[in-house]
């Protein structure tokens, strides 16, 4: 049986719970088991192979059912009338058993900042334990021999993907739970990983490619849109997280008194300020949806003053953010801070946001024609990123 061995180290915090029957998260994992791993590869590939298929099919919709017949072929599927099957490989996740940790080390407003409600709370400090940076632990795939070739060289894509620009766990979007991978293995043979920042870049460019499709894809995935860069550079992981939560506070935040981290409030957004407390008085343009949206939904707003609030969140309850941030880890140690910007459809069509508050609650719908994209490149751009570091985009 062919076998493909892979092990990674967690470089950031990573908030990753067990869950009841009842899906409540009620524990830290003490380990980091196959079917969490699996959810974020199916992701990866995803954003990998949707360019490859949408060149060779007339629409988005014939592109996505061949998307979900691949991904079924390899990960498996759930059974659905009578339809439905296994993975074409064995995961299996091996690593010591985990100590969860209460304190976070390096703890500052930055990191609170995106930490945020459900995991960090001004008064009672942090909600949940945490799996610590520097833990661990090794993936094997035993393959089928119903795998082709071309399935495997693309799990081995996904898998690299994963370790190149994922993460695992609550605010792996905003780098928390970052992870590297450190060896490779396929069938004995070794792998060459990067071990600069030059062959990171590289290295991404080959597993993404350069034939990226034109137009917003219907999921995340890597098209002629997506933007891709390394923000920064250091020798410590958390020092480059906090600098992206700094970032993100003082570009999004309206700030008390004038004020936000300790610096004079940018007040970038003063828009949606403005039209929250509009909705409090009954005046707000109902056309209205936040600047901030584009940066995902659910997106809320209290008045503190007057004890109001404001949810707008979709009919679906969530749109993830299209702004991700990763910190991968060099052989030498050096850390690299590499976000990414995923555009894509933001909202079907047919999906309304809801704007609720105590007084109100009222329906936005063609979502896509109120996003400003732009918003999202001009916070990257606070970073200065060379030229050579943009990988794409």
């Amino acid at each position: 049986m062919k076998i493909i061995k892979a092990k990674f180290e967690v470089i950031t915090p990573m908030f990753l719970g067990e869950s009841t029957l009842g899906g409540d998260t009620v524990a830290c994992a003490e380990a980091i088991r196959g079917a969490s791993v699996k959810g974020a590869l199916r992701a990866h590939f995803r954003a990998l192979s949707w360019s490859r298929i949408r060149r060779t099919l007339p629409t988005d919709d014939a592109a996505l059912k061949q998307l979900h017949a691949e991904e079924a072929n390899i990960f498996g599927s759930a059974v659905m009338n009578g339809k439905g099957g296994q993975a074409n490989f064995l995961l299996r996740s091996k690593g010591e058993r985990i100590k969860p940790q209460e304190n976070m080390a390096g703890n500052n407003e930055a990191l609170q900042y995106l930490l945020g409600m459900g995991l960090f709370h001004f008064k009672d400090g942090l909600l949940r334990r945490h799996i610590p940076a520097g833990t661990t632990f090794e993936l094997e795939f035993l393959l089928k021999p119903t795998l082709s070739a071309e399935q495997v060289q693309q799990l081995k894509a996904t898998i690299l993907a994963f370790g190149f620009l994922g993460g695992l766990g609550s605010r792996a979007r905003k780098g928390f739970g970052s992870v590297t991978i450190t060896s490779l293995m396929v069938n004995n043979h070794v792998e060459p990983l990067p071990t600069t920042i030059q062959e990171y870049k590289t290295a991404i460019r080959q597993l993404i490619g350069t034939k990226l499709v034109n137009g917003l894809p219907p999921l995340t995935a890597y098209s002629a849109a997506t933007r891709l860069q390394i923000s920064a550079h250091g020798k410590e992981a958390l020092s480059l997280l906090t600098k992206h939560g700094l970032e993100m506070g003082l570009y999004r935040s309206y700030g008390r008194g004038g004020w936000a981290f300790k610096q004079q409030a940018e007040q970038n957004f003063k828009a949606d300020h403005d039209w929250a407390y509009d909705l409090e008085k009954r005046r707000a343009d109902e056309s209205y949806l936040p600047q901030r949206a584009v940066f995902g939904l659910p997106h809320p707003y209290y008045l503190s003053g007057t004890h109001f609030s404001v949810a707008v969140e979709p009919e679906t309850g969530r749109r993830a953010s299209p702004l991700m941030a990763h910190v991968h880890k060099l052989p030498d140690g050096n850390c690299l801070l590499v976000h990414s910007i995923m555009r894509s459809v933001y909202l079907p069509e047919s999906i309304k946001v809801n704007v609720k508050t105590s007084k109100q609650s009222y329906q936005l719908q063609a979502i896509d024609n109120h996003i400003d994209w732009g918003k999202l490149d001009t916070f990257l751009a606070r970073f200065s990123p060379k030229t050579e570091d943009v990988i794409y985009g």
